[in-house]
């Protein structure tokens, strides 16, 4: 697969034939509200606009087929970011990038499954880049209960594909439910300009991601102490080990 990596400055002007964003929307097979949403996201460029009308073309088309093959394969937005060059990796202390490299050299298939989840990305190098350090720091700060590196990142890997439904169902069920409470979030009647929602759309996603963030945590914590506590105390019986190769 080849990745259209446009640039996200204005598209070409002086095409002859444009999509309208609903045009585009049923090209592609995506709503025009997710469309925006990439464009907020930096994802996609924005269009040309002829007087009152703003033009996609067929860059915008490769872009958008991209992100939906990549969100077929199971990667999210963040490490479509990254893979895209949208979203830069950060830069890491230089044990941290070795370690990063021989993690893709010896298992490939964990470093793979923490890409998907937009914890690692891949630079245009091929070098793997940290995305999302605090989950990464996470998991490397084990080490202080004697736990080594693969088998935190393993265990990060294997959090992540736990979560990762409920999190779908509890934005979806988070969000409708912050809309009926609040029905003017909804709907474009009132904003003077797409730029307007493409700015709400923002805020209520960081909203919604910092509510359920601290949500989890609070419930997390009056949990976790008087349960490990116990499990440390009555330990499981011997596992199978993993074979992250």
């Amino acid at each position: 697969m080849t990745i259209d990596r446009v640039t996200t400055g204005p598209a070409t002007a002086g095409t002859a034939v444009g999509y309208t964003v609903e045009e585009l929307a049923r090209k592609v097979g995506m709503s025009a509200r997710n469309i925006r949403a990439h464009q907020a996201r930096r994802l996609l460029a924005p269009p040309v606009r002829r007087g009152r009308v703003a033009l996609y073309d067929d860059s915008h088309v490769r872009r958008l087929e991209a992100i939906l093959t990549l969100q077929r394969q199971g990667f999210n937005l963040v490490s479509i970011e990254a893979m895209l060059g949208v979203r830069s990796g950060d830069e890491a202390p230089d044990g941290l990038t070795a370690m990063l490299q021989r993690l893709a050299t010896e298992r490939p298939a964990l470093t793979h499954a923490l890409t998907r989840h937009g914890v690692l990305g891949r630079a245009p190098d091929g070098t793997v880049r940290t995305v999302r350090p605090r989950p990464l720091r996470a998991a490397l700060d084990l080490h202080r209960v004697r736990m080594g590196t693969v088998p935190a990142l393993q265990a990060l890997s294997e959090v992540l594909d736990s979560v990762r439904p409920l999190a779908d169902e509890l934005v979806a069920a988070v969000t409708a439910r912050m809309l009926a409470l609040a029905p003017e979030l909804g709907g474009t009647g009132d904003r003077p300009s797409w730029s307007d929602v493409d700015r709400e759309t923002i805020l209520l996603t960081q909203g919604v991601v910092n509510v359920l963030t601290e949500a989890f945590r609070l419930a997390v914590e009056e949990q976790a102490e008087a349960y490990i506590a116990d499990l440390l105390e009555n330990p499981p019986g011997p596992q199978r080990p993993v074979d992250n190769g």
